[in-house]
């Protein structure tokens, strides 16, 4: 089987690509290399069985579908963006009426469309008859380290990681760390501009496994009432839960996939202020939170989540 993955950029360096195209196309290749799947990148003379397109559905992309299709390969449409329903944010992010109507074209030429949330999935449904939730993926052979235990022992430090446009969604919960003097941790781009004093790290792919072992826990707060949200995958907090790092974030339907254990989901106020006050009483439960991350994250290391594509691709060739 030979597959050929479409994706808007030539680079390959982690750290100047967005994150979902490492996530869902790049980290994947070593692995469905070890299983005798050939793969290629952006190969317009490709003899691939499949084609898979990620992240990348503009006017191009649409035309290669198109011509690749002709030759009798089969096209899958990654989505990893909730692009059927259009939510900007006043930071510039978000999705636009010209990518839900580009989403729709790729859709129509898809043989299949695979998507990073069950919530996307199920908002793709609407318009497909063959979609396939496949998670994001963590790579442990890249994600190796574990959190000692001795360090919950003290004064907990709080982490977020993430585009630093989007690290406004912090300030819904700051106020609530200021009153109990919980330190902040921020993984980032670039410096971003928040109500409350914090430790910065610059994001790059090399050192963000070791970044993530700054914080005794994570947080992903954000507004869960917009559908650009509902549509993200859990990876901004499976990546922390993966290394041991608890989770407290707001009710992202994804997040809800795996923080059963490991952490809590807060849904307003009065519940994050519940978490954090119980975090500083029990100095065990963020230990006890931690044993449970590792084995909760276990089924979406990315050799499980090749599985999950060689069952498609193989559904795909065989119909």
């Amino acid at each position: 089987m030979k597959v050929n993955w479409f994706i808007p950029t030539r680079r390959r360096n982690y750290n100047r690509v967005p994150a979902s195209i490492w996530i869902r196309c790049l980290q994947l290749l070593p692995y469905f290399k070890e299983r005798g799947v050939k793969c290629t990148v952006n190969d317009l003379n490709t003899d691939a069985d499949i084609c898979v397109f990620v992240r990348w559905q503009d006017e191009r992309a649409f035309t290669l579908a198109k011509e690749q299709k002709a030759k009798g390969k089969r096209i899958i449409f990654d989505l990893c963006v909730n692009y059927f329903d259009s939510s900007i944010f006043e930071a510039g992010y978000g999705s636009t009426q010209k990518q839900l109507e580009e989403c729709m074209n790729m859709i129509e030429v898809a043989d299949a469309v695979t998507c990073a949330s069950t919530f996307i999935a199920e908002r793709a449904s609407s318009f497909h008859s063959r979609v396939v939730y496949i998670p994001d993926s963590i790579n442990k052979r890249h994600f190796r380290f574990q959190k000692p235990p001795k360090d919950f022992d003290k004064h907990p430090r709080a982490i977020w990681s993430g585009v630093s446009v989007k690290a406004t969604d912090l300030n819904l919960v700051l106020p609530l760390f200021d009153k109990r003097k919980i330190p902040l941790v921020v993984v980032s781009d670039k410096k971003p501009v928040l109500d409350y004093s914090f430790r910065f790290i610059k994001w790059s792919y090399r050192t963000f496994p070791k970044a993530i072992l700054e914080g005794e826990f994570c947080l992903s707060p954000r507004l869960v009432e917009d559908p650009y949200n509902k549509g993200h995958s859990f990876f901004k907090i499976g990546v922390f839960m993966t290394e041991g790092i608890p989770a407290l974030a707001s009710p992202v339907p994804s997040y809800s996939e795996v923080l059963y254990g490991g952490g809590r989901l807060c849904h307003n106020m009065e519940e994050w202020e519940d978490a954090l006050d119980q975090i500083l009483v029990d100095r065990n439960l963020l230990r006890q939170w931690s044993e449970e991350t590792v084995n909760i994250m276990k089924p979406y290391e990315t050799e499980q989540i090749v599985s999950k594509y060689m069952d498609l691709f193989n559904e795909i060739c065989d119909s």
